[in-house]
């Protein structure tokens, strides 16, 4: 029996060890065996245990010793160990009602392929869903050229609740069932990747909180407002999810005063925009009247607005007035310092961010918070499910079997030792 637990202790220890020395080099530049001394605590001899081990796993490698340029020192070089950022792949992707579009990554998150592919239609059934999503990933890997056996985790943001298991509850909604037909589980028995599923509200605030706009805030929103709004909720650093992955939805701005319902800016613009060029009294010389009326979309109503067209400066001081309430509510709710816009036109939201700047003061007590438009365009979602994937990769690393390791091609498990 106290053989048995001091096995186990002893595995414990060793695999802490290795996540250690793991999660220290996973985004830092080579390291020395002291270097790994200084920041673990460990002692030279375990510290190079566990680097053979990690070597043998495939997630680092040991670097060639190079003595100083122009100098020379005696006694024995100091060994030198990197991580493997091509040790495999994750596959982020944004899965929106229109298209999927699924960005390959290295384990540090740099972009090897972007591939984008539409559905047939806001009504796509589920098969076709599934068939073009999985048909986008393997398009975006042959891109990038890795082994299937490199996918080490795929995420994918919907424009639906999730639950932590990656389902939509059924029956809560038609729409959302039909964006979320059990994509983790069926992804998963076609091509055998890991796959995780969440909101793409969500993913996109773990994008702000990594690369954007959210960077050093601890309690922020990130509010996607293409065609209707959802909201990724961070506090105290971490997504608020809520039960059943109903956090964010903003269904209830149907109760609030001058906003509802929860459509999104480019929505509103366009909706708005054809309903004034109906109206032949509402500014005659507006260019939006030179366009076909299915060309009168959100960004030419932004462009239009830029340019000082007097008709889309109207819808813009509209969209404002009515984004400064849908934040008011936010900011009063959550008490969150900065809120985020997100979506493919945030680039262009220069205007309504002044009136919502304006009006915020009007329904809101100091402090108030910033509001910022994202800097990453059409791309929030499908960062923030590399992030995801990265994440889930970096948690879960010595449960991974990387292709072509020693160690899994000996069936040994460095944690036995």
């Amino acid at each position: 029996m106290g053989q048995k637990q001091m096995s186990a202790s002893t595995r414990q220890i060793r695999e802490a060890n290795l996540r250690a020395v793991l999660h220290r080099m996973w985004d830092s530049d080579p390291v020395t065996g002291s270097d790994l001394m200084a920041a673990t605590g460990l002692t030279r001899a375990t510290v190079h245990d566990v680097c053979e081990d990690l070597v043998r796993l495939g997630w680092i490698h040991e670097l060639e010793n190079q003595r100083e340029h122009g100098g020379y020192r005696m006694g024995r070089p100091a060994r030198r160990y990197a991580f493997r950022p091509t040790a495999g792949v994750v596959v982020g992707v944004d899965c929106g009602a229109h298209r999927a579009t699924a960005t390959v990554a290295d384990l540090r998150g740099h972009t090897l392929a972007h591939h984008s592919r539409a559905f047939s239609g806001p009504e796509h059934p589920p098969k076709e869903r599934l068939d073009v999503l999985g048909r986008t990933i393997r398009e975006a890997l042959e891109a990038a050229s890795p082994t299937a056996e490199q996918v080490l985790a795929v995420a994918v943001g919907v424009p639906a609740p999730v639950d932590v298991d990656g389902h939509t509850a059924a029956a809560a909604s038609s729409f959302w069932e039909r964006m979320n037909p059990d994509i983790a589980e069926q992804l998963a028995q076609r091509h055998g990747w890991t796959v995780l599923v969440d909101n793409d509200a969500n993913l996109a605030a773990l994008a702000e909180g990594w690369r954007g706009a959210g960077r050093g805030a601890t309690n922020f929103v990130t509010l996607l407002t293409g065609e209707r709004l959802g909201a990724g909720i961070v506090e105290g650093g971490r997504l608020l999810r809520g039960a059943r992955g109903r956090a964010g939805e903003m269904g209830f701005l149907d109760l609030v005063e001058g906003v509802g319902s929860p459509w999104g800016l480019a929505a509103l613009a366009r909706d708005w925009a054809w309903q004034a060029v109906r109206d032949p009294q509402a500014h005659p010389t507006s260019s939006l009247r030179k366009l076909d009326p299915q060309d009168i979309d959100a960004q030419a109503v932004f462009a239009a607005a830029a340019a000082a067209d007097p008709l889309a400066e109207e819808v813009v001081d509209r969209l404002g007035a009515r984004f400064a309430r849908v934040v008011s509510v936010l900011s009063v709710l959550l008490g969150v310092e900065r809120i985020v816009l997100a979506g493919a036109l945030a680039g262009s939201y220069t205007g309504v961010l002044q009136i919502i700047e304006r009006d915020l003061p009007l329904y809101v007590t100091p402090p108030l918070p910033t509001v910022v438009a994202s800097a990453l365009g059409g791309d929030a979602v499908s960062v923030g499910a590399v992030r995801q994937a990265l994440d889930h990769v970096f948690e879960h690393a010595l449960e991974i079997e990387l292709p072509g390791s020693v160690l899994g091609a000996q069936g040994q498990d460095p944690t036995s030792k």
